[in-house]
C-alpha cells in the first residue's frame, strides 16, 4: 500500500513538472515570435511598377518572425512572377529583407485568346500588365510553344541573322515558320533542316549584290525560290 501511494505521488510530481516546463516552453516560443519581426522588405534591380507588384506579393510576410520565415514559401512567391529572370535573397538583422531581381530578356509579343503577352527569354509568357512599359517587339503568330520560338531565334543568330531586323514570326501546324524583316521581304523556312537551308541563303547573299522579291522560299531541300508575290 505505502508503495501505490509513493508512486502516484511520483506521478502527481511528473505531471506537475510537465505543464510548468510545457507552460515555460510556450512562453519562451510566444515571446521569441514578437521578437525580429520583419518590418521592411527592399527590393532591387527592378523599376517602380514591377517592385510594386512583388512588393504586395511578399506583403504576407512584414511582421513575421525573421527565423521563422519559410524561404520555399518566399521563393515560391517569387517565382511566380513570370518577368523575373533571377533573384536572391539576404536577411539583415534584425527585421529586414532585401531581394535582388534580374527581369527577364522580352524577346517578342503574342496575343493570345485575346490578351497581350510579352514572351520573355525566360521561356515564360508575361503579361503586358505586369511591366513597367511597353516595348516594340517582333509579334509572333500562331499556336506556337515558347521554346521552339527561342529555339528558332537562336538557330538565327547562330546563322549570321541579324534578329532585331525582324518585324513578325508566323508560325504554322506543320511546325515550320515565315519570317518578315522590317522591309516587308518573307523569308520561309522549312520544317526540317533549317539551319542547312539558312546556309544556302546566306551563300546567294554573299554572292549577289542585291535579291530581288518579296518572298523567299527555302521549303525545297538545296533551292531557292525568289518571287515578288507573297503568298
Amino acid at each position: 500500500m505505502p508503495q501505490l501511494i509513493n508512486k502516484k505521488k511520483i506521478y502527481f510530481y511528473l505531471l506537475i513538472l510537465l505543464l510548468l516546463s510545457s507552460t515555460f516552453n510556450f512562453n519562451i516560443i510566444s515571446k521569441f515570435k514578437k521578437l525580429n519581426l520583419i518590418n521592411d522588405i527592399n527590393i532591387a534591380g527592378i523599376g517602380e511598377k514591377e517592385k510594386n507588384i512583388l512588393q504586395k506579393n511578399l506583403s504576407i510576410f512584414i511582421n513575421k518572425n525573421i527565423f521563422l520565415i519559410n524561404r520555399e514559401e518566399f521563393l515560391k512567391i517569387l517565382k511566380a512572377n513570370s518577368f523575373l529572370e533571377s533573384y536572391s535573397i539576404v536577411k539583415i538583422f534584425p527585421s529586414k529583407i532585401l531581394v535582388n531581381v534580374k527581369k527577364t530578356k522580352l524577346v517578342g509579343m503574342a496575343i493570345l485568346d485575346g490578351e497581350k503577352f510579352y514572351i520573355g527569354k525566360n521561356g515564360k509568357l508575361i503579361e503586358v500588365s505586369s511591366v513597367e512599359k511597353e516595348y516594340n517587339l517582333p509579334q509572333v503568330f500562331g499556336n506556337f510553344k515558347v521554346h521552339e520560338f527561342l529555339n528558332l531565334q537562336e538557330i538565327l543568330n547562330s546563322n549570321g541573322f541579324n534578329i532585331q531586323k525582324i518585324k513578325n514570326y508566323y508560325y504554322f501546324k506543320s511546325n515550320r515558320w515565315d519570317i518578315k524583316n522590317n522591309d516587308d521581304v518573307i523569308l520561309k523556312l522549312p520544317s526540317k533542316n533549317i539551319q542547312h537551308a539558312l546556309r544556302n541563303y546566306q551563300s546567294l547573299l554573299r554572292s549577289s549584290k542585291s535579291i530581288d522579291g518579296k518572298l523567299i522560299d527555302l521549303r525545297i531541300k538545296n533551292k531557292i525560290i525568289l518571287t515578288d508575290e507573297k503568298k
